[in-house]
């Protein structure tokens, strides 16, 4: 069962990377696959570039890697892809072998990483070309690591982690230091910071006996020193770029529009879907219910843990939700830790009878939006689980027919709700756009990075609704997506499409009455292309 659920979980990821837009996007990953392009055309492999410059956004790695795939591979979304989902099968492996490690149970290790493989965030980021999953890969070593080195009572993994923790700054600068600086500060608040009858107790000897460990990490600053000497002391941009990505990219954070604190809290719920209430059981098993077992210190690390991250990613302005990601896969091993099984998670009342009520709400989806394959699939998925909620005696047999319909929640989604309502592909328009110049008129210049990548072998440029004249002059082609463009009388409209709004400015009653009237044109904003006329 377990190889056989895998294997639709590799079919899923073969279905969707090569898909130039998949179900869930990320704005990030137009850029980081315009800048692994671009930087391969130019030749430019050290220090990547984006539109003609040096990357200043993000450090190297994530763009080396994507190179080194398109070479093997090809250029293409799947080649470039293959990276996250490489991350993907690492953090898979690490995690399996971490759940054994703790639970030391086979069949319920095979429960966990099946549950974390078709959890939201890993459908998600381990298909798409971002930082987010190598950071949950390089999160998890570490981790992985040190609980190996208090295992085997082996400093060498603990020395090992600590190197490996370097690249994540290759990836997205010191963050990944700081996660783990933060774990290790939980690791020793557990074992220094004690209440026994009603007495605050402080010991500094865990000081002493992890000092070691604490020394090693300093192994972590080697590939950071040399990368930064590197940029420093060799080419010529260097300061310029380590100046804006520290000042302007990060501490820019600091002064954005002060965003929600709810968006953060919101990750959590977000990014263990369908597994939400599983691990909001065990997480407040792991409150309520403290033990004096073995692993009873790493539970209480990793809650400590998380409220540290927690409260440090709400100290910017700007909250994204998927900054709770390289996390997630500790809310996972829980019930590892407290010797819980998946069987009493899944089984619980509160969780059987929510997934029928998920396919309800996607049967009443798919009426909505005329889906019939949805409107088949969710039925069907009501049937099943009432059936063996109601009916089925045999336990076994009940659980798996809660368990599978559960793990096919995201998977559902993706294939029969988002893949028949996405945008067309521009690829498969008649634009006829091969070797010429496009010029995309848009409001935010990713869109014409977006276009590029799609177009491979067009020369794409980007101008404002107002400038289009002035800045592409020698354009044969424009497409355009803004609602405020007039065109000069020597171009014409040859075809165009509707795709989805990014940006809706509705009411909730204008929202509300397209809905009833089941106008998606209210939600959706017309692409036009043109063609330059050809002179008598």
């Amino acid at each position: 069962m377990f190889f056989v659920i895998f294997f639709i979980f590799s079919a899923i990821f073969a279905f969707t990377l090569g898909v130039p837009d998949l179900p869930f996007p990320q704005g990030d990953e137009i850029m980081h696959i315009r800048s692994i392009r671009e930087s391969l055309d130019l030749g430019s492999y050290t220090l990547p570039v984006l539109s003609g410059l040096p990357n200043p956004y993000k450090p190297p790695l994530l763009f080396w890697l994507g190179m080194f795939f398109d070479r093997i591979f090809g250029v293409s979304y799947l080649a470039e892809r293959l990276v996250s989902f490489s991350f993907g099968l690492g953090t898979l492996a690490l995690f399996y072998k971490l759940y054994l490690s703790i639970s030391k149970s086979l069949e319920e290790t095979k429960l966990a990483t099946l549950t974390f493989a078709f959890s939201f965030l890993s459908l998600k980021f381990f298909g798409l070309l971002m930082m987010e999953g190598a950071m949950v890969f390089f999160t998890l070593l570490y981790i992985f690591l040190f609980f190996k080195s208090k295992e085997k009572k082996n400093l060498t993994y603990v020395a090992w982690g600590s190197f490996f923790v370097g690249f994540g700054y290759l990836l997205k600068g010191p963050i990944l230091h700081i996660y783990i600086v933060l774990f290790l500060m939980s690791y020793l608040y557990i074992r220094m910071i004690h209440v026994r009858k009603g007495k605050f107790q402080i010991s500094f000897y865990p000081l002493k006996d992890e000092k070691k460990t604490l020394l090693l990490f300093s192994l972590s600053l080697i590939i950071p020193i040399l990368w930064i000497s590197y940029l420093y002391l060799f080419t010529s941009s260097g300061k310029e770029l380590l100046r804006f990505f520290f000042i302007t990219e990060n501490m820019g954070k600091f002064y954005a529009t002060n965003q929600s604190g709810l968006r953060i809290w919101g990750g959590w719920l977000l990014y263990t879907i369908p597994f939400t209430i599983p691990i909001l059981h065990i997480f407040w098993l792991s409150l309520k219910k403290p033990s004096n077992q073995k692993n009873q210190i790493f539970v209480m690390m990793v809650i400590v843990f998380l409220i540290l991250v927690t409260t440090f990613h709400l100290l910017p302005n700007r909250k994204d939700p998927y900054y709770v990601t390289p996390f997630i896969t500790l809310l996972f091993l829980l019930p590892a830790m407290k010797k819980i099984s998946w069987k009493t998670l899944i089984l619980s009342k509160i969780n059987q009878y929510s997934i029928p009520v998920v396919y309800f709400l996607f049967v009443a989806i798919a009426v909505v939006l005329r889906l019939p394959g949805l409107f088949s699939i969710a039925l069907l998925g009501i049937i099943l689980t009432l059936s063996f909620i109601l009916l089925s005696k045999n336990e076994k047999l009940k659980f798996y027919g809660i368990l599978i319909p559960q793990l096919l929640l995201v998977p559902i989604t993706m294939l029969f709700l988002l893949r028949p309502m996405s945008d067309p592909d521009i690829t498969k328009q008649n634009i006829n756009a091969d070797k010429k110049e496009v010029c995309v008129i848009a409001e935010n210049p990713w869109t014409a990075m977006d276009v590029q990548n799609k177009l491979k072998t067009s020369k794409v440029s980007f101008a404002l609704p107002l400038t289009y004249k002035d800045t592409c002059p020698n354009a044969e082609i424009l497409i355009n997506f803004s609602d405020s463009t007039s065109f000069t009388s020597n171009f014409e409209k040859k075809i165009s499409w509707y795709q989805w709004k990014q940006h809706l400015v509705l009411d909730s009653y204008q929202i509300a009455n397209a809905l009833l009237k089941v106008d998606k044109r209210s939600f959706q904003s017309e692409v036009s292309v043109w063609e330059k006329k050809e002179l008598p």
